[in-house]
């Protein structure tokens, strides 16, 4: 991390504008997440709650990389800053993967009356989907190569189950 204290604040800076985007996106799938407990043939779809818990895991993520963002501006000594912030891009990107099955599963039992609650949740977990992948990028531009000696130290943690 050879970069001036200006280019390092540009790059989390990015990082930060990026998930900003993908937290509004965010925000609206959750309104109509809760939404589809409400509409009958949905209520008991099998991939609603894991789909609801996948966005609230994005959700927690955003908020997660964004306190780290927060914790390295604002001056704080973290010993381990580097690898938080490379920790909480990656376990993010773990978490938009399982965003789309588990919505497939719920869009599979929607009917005609729900095709545009759908497609809106398409397009907007694309959009989630879009800014995390942008923040990683930034992240990975942010390293360099130090991103993938990083992330094997954090992926060890990352396999611990939660509890």
């Amino acid at each position: 991390m050879n970069l001036g204290i200006s280019q390092w604040n540009g790059y989390l800076d990015a990082i930060d504008a990026s998930l900003g985007k993908g937290m509004a996106a965010k925000e609206v799938v959750c309104s109509i997440t809760t939404g589809f407990r409400v509409i009958p043939s949905l209520r008991n779809a099998p991939g609603l709650n894991p789909y609801h818990a996948s966005v609230a895991d994005i959700g927690y993520g955003f908020d997660a990389v964004r306190g780290t963002i927060g914790r390295l501006r604002n001056g704080e000594t973290i010993s381990l800053g580097k690898e938080m912030l490379v920790f909480d891009l990656d376990t993010l990107r773990i978490s938009e993967k399982q965003l789309s099955p588990n919505f497939e599963l719920v869009a599979k039992d929607a009917g005609p009356d729900t095709y545009y609650l759908i497609e809106q949740s398409r397009f907007l977990n694309r959009q989630i989907a879009e800014k995390i992948n942008e923040a990683i990028k930034f992240g990975k531009d942010l390293l360099g190569p130090e991103w993938y000696v990083t992330l094997k130290k954090v992926q060890n943690v990352q396999a611990i189950p939660r509890l």
